[in-house]
């Protein structure tokens, strides 16, 4: 069994990384921490757990004690003791915070948490790993096919829409959340395109639908649809989580979900491409994905514990 430590448990993400994790059959949950005072049952701070687990908020926690720990609250919120364990090179971390987000890359402590991306290095390297952000994770499955096959060379516009619960405290600034989503985009882009020298223009709205996160990234194409296709259903085909659909995507196909569908919008005649990534939010944009590094870095299928099925209605 896997041995896991949770931080910061009063956030949106992390709350939901303990819905995923008691369920998950190759975890057991060690100890979490919250703001609320030591002893509090975990219960009343996430909802929907009732019955399901005995966690309390522990008074003291020791990284040594634990396989791997996910960080919901800054590294700063921890005693130092804590901060320097999960900074040894024999603990994992998942950070969900974003704190580190711009801090991977070459000779970096921190691995990009993005299994479509980089499944290797994560399956083979990584120990510390940052979860991207939301945006920024729909923005570059909208992208990561053509990166790769260095196609990306003219400007991007990004627009996307969120819904409160995927915004996780982030609304109060829009413009600035979406100034960081957009270096986190450029940076990734970068070490997947080499040549990638192009703008990219962003801006974040709200969506009604609460947990809702949808991208439309639109740029200069010359590919016809044909290919187009083809050029994302090979991409994605040993992925587990991303699927190209041809119809307009609703709340209820990624809800509660740790997917992300894709729609292809070619304009032929004046040869622009939008590509459409909608998916859950809290869950493929957030705590699903974290499950999913850690299934990764521990040699798990990437489907165990993300086997979630969507609203339906």
């Amino acid at each position: 069994m896997i041995k896991v430590g949770i931080t910061g448990c009063d956030d949106l993400r992390a709350a939901e990384l303990v819905r995923l994790l008691i369920n998950h059959p190759d975890v057991e949950i060690q100890w979490v921490t919250a703001s609320c005072p030591p002893g509090t049952r975990l219960e009343h701070l996430v909802p929907g757990i009732i019955g399901e687990c005995d966690l309390v908020v522990a008074d003291t926690v020791d990284c040594d004690e634990v396989d791997i720990v996910f960080i919901g609250a800054g590294l700063d919120k921890l005693p130092d003791t804590v901060k320097t364990q999960c900074l040894s090179q024999d603990c994992h971390v998942v950070d969900l915070t974003g704190e580190h987000n711009l801090d991977h890359g070459e000779d970096k402590l921190w691995t990009y948490g993005m299994g479509e991306m980089q499944r290797r290095v994560l399956v083979h390297d990584a120990h510390h790993v940052t979860v991207p952000g939301g945006v920024a994770m729909a923005t570059l499955l909208a992208l990561m096919p053509m990166a790769r096959n260095l196609l990306l060379n003219n400007p991007i516009t990004v627009h996307a829409a969120v819904g409160d619960c995927a915004l996780n405290g982030n609304d109060e600034s829009l413009e600035q959340w979406a100034r960081q989503q957009t270096d986190e985009v450029m940076l990734a882009l970068s070490q997947c395109q080499s040549s990638f020298n192009q703008p990219v223009v962003m801006d974040i709205t709200r969506l009604a639908e609460r947990r809702m996160l949808a991208v439309a990234v639109r740029f200069k194409c010359g590919l016809e649809d044909e290919a187009l296709r083809q050029l994302y259903e090979q991409y994605y085909d040993d992925h587990n989580f991303v699927f190209i659909v041809d119809r307009p995507i609703v709340a209820a196909d990624v809800e509660n979900t740790n997917k992300c569908l894709i729609r292809i919008d070619k304009d032929d005649r004046k040869g622009w491409l939008t590509v459409h990534a909608v998916m859950d939010g809290l869950l493929k944009g957030g705590a699903g994905n974290a499950v999913h590094v850690m299934n990764l870095m521990f040699g798990l299928l990437e489907r165990v514990g993300l086997g979630l099925k969507a609203t339906g209605c």
